[in-house]
C-alpha cells in the first residue's frame, strides 16, 4: 500500500495540546504534501466522548476547505454507530475493511 496521496491519523496525539487543533495539524500537513486521502483509525481514540466527536466535526469542516478526502476505520459496531450521525453532514466515509480504504485495494 504505496500510495502517495493517502495518510492516517490516529488518536495518540503528540505533543499533549487539545485534539481539536493535534488532528487539525496532521491534516494540514498532510494537505500541504499532497495527501488527499486522509484516513481516521477511529479505534485507536481514547473515548469518544462529546469533545472528541466536536474536534472530528471540526476536522470535516476543514478537510472540506483543503479539498481532502476523509475516511474513518470503524472497526467496532459501536463507533460506527457514533459516526453515522456525522455521514450526513459530511463528505464522510466509515470503512470497516482495509480494502475500502481508497487507493488502497489492489
Amino acid at each position: 500500500m504505496a500510495q502517495q496521496n493517502l495518510a492516517f491519523i490516529t488518536g495518540h496525539g503528540r505533543g499533549g495540546g487539545p485534539l481539536e487543533s493535534t488532528l487539525t495539524v496532521q491534516m494540514e500537513r498532510f494537505a500541504r504534501l499532497g495527501r488527499k486521502n486522509i484516513v481516521i483509525v477511529m479505534d485507536t481514540f481514547p473515548s469518544l466522548e462529546e469533545a472528541t466527536m466536536a474536534a472530528l466535526q471540526s476536522l470535516l469542516r476543514r478537510a472540506s476547505d483543503l479539498g481532502v478526502r476523509v475516511s474513518c476505520v470503524a472497526m467496532e459496531e459501536r463507533v460506527a454507530s457514533f459516526l453515522r450521525p456525522m455521514q450526513e453532514q459530511h463528505d464522510l466515509r466509515v470503512i470497516r475493511h482495509v480494502d475500502q480504504i481508497p487507493g488502497a485495494a489492489a
